[in-house]
This record gives C-alpha cells, structure tokens and sequence, in this order.
C-alpha cells in the first residue's frame, strides 16, 4: 500500500540525469532532499507496517496464552468439583452402609423378639387352655357341681353380715355358759 503523499509522484532514481530539468520548475519535481525523505516514510510506512503485524500477532499470541490459561484454569476447578463431589458421595455410600447395617441388626433384633414373643404367647394360650380343662374336670367331680348354677345369683351382703353376727352371738354366749 502506497501512502497518500506518494500518489501522482514520478520517481527518479538516483543514476538518471536530472541536469536537463530546469532547476526553478521546483514545483512540477521534488527536490532531491524531499525524494529522500519520500523513500524514508516508504521504508518507515513498510516497517510500520510489519510492526503493525508483529504487533497483531503478539496480541493474537497473548490472546492465545490468556485463553489457555484460562482454559487449564477452568478445567482444575472442573476437577476439583467433580473430586469434592465424588467425595461427598463416597461419603454418603459410607453413611448410608452403616446405617444399613444398624437397620439389618435392628430387624433381627426384633425379629429374634417377635418370635419369643410369639413363642410365649402360644405356651401360654397351651397354659390357659390346660387350666380350663383341668378346672372344667375339677368342677365336674365336684359335689358342689349341681349348685354352679347359683353362682349367677346376687347374694345380699347386709343379710350375710348379720347371720355372721348372730352367730357370733351365739358362739359368745354358750363359750360364757361353759365357763
């Protein structure tokens, strides 16, 4: 790319003949210190230029180191949480098994207590059902068995009292004679 002051400017160079222009036309050609200062901005706009894209390549590269820093970054915090979550999980496995454990032991505790208790409750229902029938073989051989049938009559408490008085009376006053 050629700079804007360069453009409608005929170049000379330095082994042409310049004797045969006439010197005070300075207008039409640029003095030999203008040519040089012309070639320097030239050199000066070429090596700007490659500056300009070393400058731009710099930037891309140190564009290039920041992501991946910031990409290998971002991974090792990914790890680290998937680490902290794969702890807190082995974790839980480890809370979970122990407590699977202590429910196992409690279910075969009461297990274990269920069938003593239903152990004994079958050795006493045998208990009970033997006191029937030896009670039930007692009242049968009874002489009492014919009166079973008074045992659902109310029985005034206030006449027993005062038959059981009487005779008392009664026992008092012979035990009296006899002495």
């Amino acid at each position: 790319m050629i700079p804007p002051e360069a453009t409608g400017i005929h170049y000379f160079t330095p082994d042409q003949n310049l004797s045969h222009f006439p010197s005070n036309n300075l207008g039409s050609f640029p003095p030999p210190f203008q040519f040089s200062r012309l070639i320097t901005n030239l050199s000066n706009y070429n090596s700007t230029s490659d500056e300009a894209d070393d400058q731009q390549l710099c930037i891309i590269d140190e564009r290039k180191q920041r992501r991946m820093i910031s990409n290998r970054e971002s991974a090792r915090r990914s790890r680290m949480r998937k680490q902290r979550h794969l702890d807190e999980l082995w974790s839980q496995v480890h809370r979970l098994r122990t407590e699977n454990h202590n429910l196992i032991d409690r279910i075969n505790h009461i297990s274990e207590s269920h069938d003593k208790v239903v152990q004994e409750n079958t050795r006493l229902k045998e208990e009970a059902s033997d006191l029937r029938q030896m009670l039930t073989n007692l009242q049968l051989g009874s002489p009492y068995y014919a009166f079973t049938d008074l045992e659902e009559v109310p029985c005034n408490t206030a006449h027993l009292r005062a038959e059981s008085s009487n005779q008392s009376i009664i026992t008092t006053a012979s035990t009296n004679l006899l002495h």
